[in-house]
């Protein structure tokens, strides 16, 4: 974690997210801006959120524990989103544990200082409302893919969308349970694509040799600019 303290780069990261107009008063005095590291703990198990994680810059994992002590990876988190809202609203509930799947950029918002602004902020619940539900279709569109597409079309789209210059890490473990697939039936595709010259395993990871068909494998769903 890293706190951004040049001034130049704070107003770039303002303007160009237009993050001061979500709210109806001067939001400046009690946010912080933090640059994570890829892997880095944005929220951890456990922890009670004093603050409001606004994404702008980077991807990011949200996960959810079990009782049982086993971690399942609930969405991938892109700009702009806002993490840590139920909590805004319920402080006796804890956080989803999050993880900076590529270097993060966060506006955080102290809420020892303004949770009860924040609440009576019409300007502000209405644009956390529509960030919210936007947040809601995508997900439920994921769903749907998941159940009309076939696994090696999302998988496609998977592998496009959390590349980083055409290398790919995440582990499968994960990316089966996020595609709805068995280890085994993941580990299947990979090889078909392997086969066919689309991907080849590397020690890294994946490396994509063939993006343009990816592209083509999960056009439909880019077309409708959903997962």
């Amino acid at each position: 974690m890293k706190l951004i303290t040049q001034q130049a780069r704070m107003d770039a990261i303002l303007r160009k997210s237009g993050f001061p107009s979500l709210f109806s008063f001067d939001i400046l005095p009690h946010i912080r801006i933090v640059d994570y590291d890829k892997n880095e703990y944005v929220i951890r198990e456990g922890e009670v959120l004093t603050k409001l994680f606004y994404l702008v810059e980077g991807t990011a994992k949200l996960y959810s524990i079990h009782r049982n002590g086993r971690r399942s990876l609930i969405d991938y988190v892109t700009p702009p989103c806002i993490l840590g809202e139920t909590e805004l609203f319920d402080t006796s509930k804890l956080p989803c544990p999050l993880i900076a799947l590529t270097r993060c950029t966060f506006i955080e918002i102290d809420l020892c200082l303004c949770r009860n602004t924040l609440l009576s902020d019409a300007v502000f619940l209405r644009n956390l409302c529509g960030m919210m539900l936007k947040r809601r279709v995508s997900q439920n569109q994921r769903y749907m893919n998941l159940a009309v597409y076939p696994s090696q079309t999302n998988l496609a789209h998977c592998l496009l969308l959390l590349q980083s210059d055409g290398l790919f890490t995440e582990q499968y473990t994960e990316i089966a349970d996020y595609l709805s697939v068995s280890y085994r039936h993941l580990m299947h595709l990979i090889s078909e694509f392997c086969k066919r010259q689309i991907v080849e395993r590397t020690t890294d990871g994946l490396r994509i040799l063939d993006p343009c068909k990816l592209q083509q494998l999960c056009s439909d769903i880019n077309d409708r600019n959903s997962f």
